[in-house]
């Protein structure tokens, strides 16, 4: 028996009964996929997945991205994230962010497995892009509307502009440049299968916002980072070690919480490009 029990009413749900270690069946994954448009992400506690399990429950949603360009990934699953983290090596998600906004193709999903967690601290907060734009006032929406905004790499800057292998900071930022390179996307977007609107920003990747001069567009920048950081679009997960998570890369974003050093955490996490669904519907 398999039962959806919601955590807050705009986002978040624990999903409980899937036994991880057998095939899912279609009307299984229905039930996943239908779970997670409704409440943005979904949780299963200590599911004991394989890492190759954990490809496979991916593969059924979409196609996997290629390695990442920056996190090294699990020995033998290079589709596989590794993010390992402990008083040697800081974590660099502490910050609002939506994965990946400046690729040609914003990612569909992640699937996220807890391998090793701090006995305290170490938790991820959600936050609905939805009630993000449901809360903007209707002058807002429809100003919005018409306005797009840059992304490219933001944070990560802060790796590449490191020396390195006998490179400046300056070659190895200008590289990076090149390979991440830039995208450009609508303020306002609507999702493929619930067709509601959503406000697309993030501010780790956001860069500027198209037509307005840099003093106007950080002054929006800033406006719609503290609009979108209200706890009642949030959830907060507790991890402890197998947990499993999975969320609409679409219209979510995410912060992991840095409160843990020294002590070690590992996650790894799988990122599905498309939604193979879309085009079903």
């Amino acid at each position: 028996m398999i039962s959806i029990n919601k955590i807050t009413p705009h986002i978040g749900a624990e999903i409980i009964g899937v036994d991880f270690s057998k095939v899912i069946s279609p009307k299984c994954q229905k039930l996943i996929y239908d779970a997670l448009i409704e409440n943005l992400v979904i949780f299963f506690r200590k599911t004991e997945i394989s890492s190759q399990k954990h490809l496979e429950f991916s593969e059924t949603f979409g196609d996997l991205d290629v390695p990442h360009p920056v996190y090294p990934h699990v020995d033998g699953f290079n589709n596989i994230v590794k993010l390992e983290h402990d008083k040697d090596n800081p974590p660099d998600t502490d910050a609002w962010h939506t994965d990946l906004t400046f690729k040609k193709v914003q990612p569909f999903a992640s699937v996220l497995v807890a391998r090793a967690v701090p006995e305290i601290g170490g938790d991820t907060l959600w936050s609905s892009c939805y009630r993000a734009y449901d809360r903007l006032p209707n002058g807002m929406k429809k100003d919005f509307d018409s306005i797009q905004a840059i992304h490219d790499m933001g944070d990560f800057r802060n790796t590449f502009a490191l020396p390195k292998n006998g490179h400046s900071g300056a070659e190895r930022l200008n590289d990076g440049m090149v390979r991440f390179g830039h995208n450009i996307r609508n303020l306002i977007e609507t999702h493929p299968i619930s067709q509601r609107k959503f406000l697309n920003f993030n501010e780790s990747f956001v860069s500027h916002i198209i037509g307005k001069t840099m003093n106007d567009s950080n002054s929006l920048k800033m406006f719609l980072s503290n609009h979108m950081n209200k706890p009642e679009d949030q959830v907060r997960w507790r991890w402890e070690t197998g947990d499993l998570a999975m969320w609409d890369n679409r219209v979510t974003m995410h912060y992991a919480i840095a409160d843990y050093m020294p002590e070690y955490r590992c996650m790894n996490r799988v990122t599905i490009i498309n939604d193979n669904r879309v085009s079903t519907n």
